[in-house]
């Protein structure tokens, strides 16, 4: 990332190249389960006449196919993730944070970010990252306590977290969601907000009209 604050995060260099990287991992993770199903069955069908002589049974596939399901669940989540992060970076400029003082395990996942319409007060959201878990994320977290992050969006709907250290990108989300209802502007949101957090598809509004909506409910759905 350059040390220069861009109009979106997007403008910067660093920003595209880390997000179409993460994006490059994620579709060659899905790729790579997708194909490894055919590959669980010739070795195991191999490894099944080797030692019975017999033909492999369905059953024995069963296993193989829910981890390859569940290795293209998690892939093609972080491919899904990826998309709204790119919302988010083409509107909102990265915005350094300080390190955060106070810090515990105990709250290892979470990181406080300030409200844009009133700078004193701090959201409290949780980080993300589908496909880096255990001690690896942690350790990005805890770096990113003690030593500052960068964050774009807004901490209200969401934002997306670069780890300083860590050449990764994570979704923030609040841990008290904001509910709008039908196209309102919750109450402690500006305009100029609400209209941003519109803008990079992360105000949490309903995907249909109200005309839509209207007929839905006529409907009885």
């Amino acid at each position: 990332m350059s040390d220069e604050v861009s109009r979106n995060a997007f403008d910067d260099p660093g920003t595209l190249r880390a997000w179409q990287r993460a994006r490059r991992r994620s579709i060659t993770a899905t790729t790579l389960w997708i194909l490894s199903l055919p590959g669980f069955f010739v070795l195991e069908t191999i490894t099944w006449e080797s030692l019975t002589g017999g033909s492999l049974p369905v059953y024995i596939m069963v296993l193989p196919i829910l981890i390859s399901a569940v290795g293209v669940g998690v892939s093609d989540s972080r491919r899904v993730q990826l998309k709204e992060m790119r919302r988010i970076l083409a509107v909102y400029p990265w915005q350094d944070h300080p390190p955060l003082k106070n810090a515990t395990p105990a709250d290892i996942n979470y990181l406080k970010l300030p409200d844009p319409d009133d700078r004193a007060k701090y959201i409290s959201v949780v980080v993300r990252r589908y496909g880096l878990t255990g001690k690896h994320w942690r350790s990005a977290l805890s770096n990113a306590r003690t030593r500052g992050f960068m964050f774009a969006g807004d901490p209200r709907f969401a934002a997306v977290v670069a780890l300083r250290g860590v050449d990764e990108l994570g979704m923030a989300r609040p841990t008290h969601v904001l509910a709008p209802a039908r196209g309102a502007r919750p109450d402690g949101v500006s305009e100029p907000a609400w209209l941003r957090a519109r803008a990079a598809g992360i105000s949490g509004e309903s995907a249909f009209s109200e005309e839509e909506l209207r007929q839905l409910e006529s409907e009885g759905k």
